[in-house]
């Protein structure tokens, strides 16, 4: 398209004629990818598109979740410069589209278009500041162009977003991980600057760069982990308040396999500090794998010698791993009210503990988010059917599996309870159906060929 067209793009944006506008613009960005400045151009006249329709007809409301659906279906990796126009198909529908203008700044950046990218991530946390998927993908970009480019400028907005992710979300991995590994960077490049100008005598943080650097480096086995615990309980002892250092020796005492220390540098941390979540959750994580081990313990026990006590020790070993793990879910999402997830867990939690009616409003609200939206809807029917529901039970169990494509996992066990209350309920047609789609594909599945036989 030449600049020609690319002067009726803006003629027509002057003429308000802002769908013609959007066209030419995209048809323009076909051929000219990184002209990231043609591209706010382009979101521009979509945003004034958009005001002009009330945000009605074209860009109603009830289009966002088809629109959310459509940008999952494009692949980025294969073909970026094809992924990057399919996005720009969703964002003329709709600019304010996050998921959309994320994944267009994924593919901008494996495109080599660095400003593009940068440009997506910006106008995704125009529209949500606290959108903690656009600070992430924001942050490697700026990373990846720093460690390119060796420029402290690009890594220092790098860890900018870093910073601001890992404040919404504390618990954040690669937040955490990236505080630490970027300072280290940067001040590697600082030395190698001053070893490109003839040495060291003017980088007074030569020691600390080390120091960065090695505490980056990654814990790969206990015999590191017990070696990086030696150089770090010195500082603790230096500052007994420190607990994020705390923190981090019982992170390593659990690479080095000693999860009781681990348990004790997080009493520890929290006799410092009561309020350090992190403490408590990392704590509460041990905790909940020793009940584990321990009811694997007892089972094993019981299999080789099915004794009443070892079975009575065994179920009250069961009942007080449950009732920590409402007790520890609950705390967990009274400090993250928004993690859709651990309303997952704790739903989960009392399910087992057949606190139905406390276990269905989780699960409800876990269904938001899309990774646990099949099994809490799973979990929702078998409550509904403890109630004696069945309506509401198929509705869930049918919403649970939409989506779901392969006949496999949660969509078995979720087409196996459908099956089981159709035939509760005297429904032999829709029963054998739910069944047969199972025997298709898994005959052994469970005691599916048996109710087949028996119904037919």
């Amino acid at each position: 398209m030449s600049d020609k067209h690319l002067d009726k793009a803006r003629d027509a944006v002057k003429k308000k004629n802002y769908e013609y506008a959007v066209h030419l613009f995209i048809a323009y960005l076909t051929t000219h990818p990184a002209d990231v400045a043609v591209r706010k151009e382009l979101r521009e006249a979509e945003r004034s598109w958009k005001r002009m329709s009330g945000g009605g007809g074209f860009f109603a409301g009830a289009k966002t979740k088809a629109l959310g659906m459509k940008v999952a279906t494009i692949m980025v990796k294969k073909d970026p410069e094809k992924a990057m126009l399919a996005c720009e198909e969703v964002l003329k529908q709709d600019p304010e589209v996050i998921p959309a203008l994320i994944k267009l700044g994924e593919a901008a950046h494996l495109a080599k278009y660095s400003e593009v990218a940068i440009s997506a991530f910006e106008d995704a946390l125009a529209v949500d500041k606290d959108c903690k998927d656009a600070l992430r993908a924001m942050g490697r970009t700026y990373k990846d162009m720093g460690t390119a480019n060796k420029s402290k400028p690009e890594m220092e907005k790098a860890l900018k977003c870093f910073q601001r992710l890992a404040r919404l979300d504390p618990k954040d991995k690669e937040a955490e991980d990236e505080t630490k590994n970027i300072p280290a960077a940067m001040t590697s490049i600082t030395i190698k600057e001053g070893v490109d100008k003839g040495g060291y005598q003017n980088l007074i943080d030569k020691d600390e760069a080390q120091a960065l650097e090695k505490q980056s480096q990654r814990v790969r086995t206990p015999e590191q982990a017990l070696e990086r615990i030696s150089e770090l309980e010195p500082k603790v002892e230096k500052n007994p308040k420190d607990t994020k250092t705390m923190r981090l020796i019982a992170e390593l005492y659990v690479k080095a396999e000693r999860p009781e220390d681990a348990l004790a540098w997080c009493d520890k941390a929290l006799a410092a500090d009561p309020n350090d979540f992190l403490a408590s959750e990392l704590r509460g994580d041990l905790l909940m794998t020793r009940y584990e081990t321990g009811i694997k313990q007892l089972e094993e026990a019981y299999r080789k010698s099915p004794d009443e006590r070892v079975k009575a020790k065994l179920g009250k070993a069961r009942q007080e791993k449950l009732a920590f793990e409402i007790d520890e879910y609950r705390k967990r999402v009274q400090a993250h009210p928004t993690e859709m997830g651990l309303r997952y867990q704790l739903g989960k939690a009392l399910y087992d503990a057949e606190k139905i009616d406390e276990a269905i409003p989780e699960l409800q609200k876990a269904k938001q988010d899309p990774r646990k939206k099949s099994e809490a809807g799973y979990y929702l029917g078998y409550c509904f059917v403890k109630k004696k529901m069945a309506k509401l039970a198929v509705n869930e169990l049918n919403a649970a599996r939409d989506g779901l494509f392969e006949m496999e996992g949660i969509k078995k066990d979720i087409t196996y309870l459908l099956g089981r209350i159709y035939e509760m309920a005297g429904k032999k047609d829709q029963a054998v159906t739910e069944y047969s789609q199972i025997a298709e594909v898994d005959f052994g599945f469970k005691d599916v060929t048996k109710r087949l036989e028996d119904l037919s």
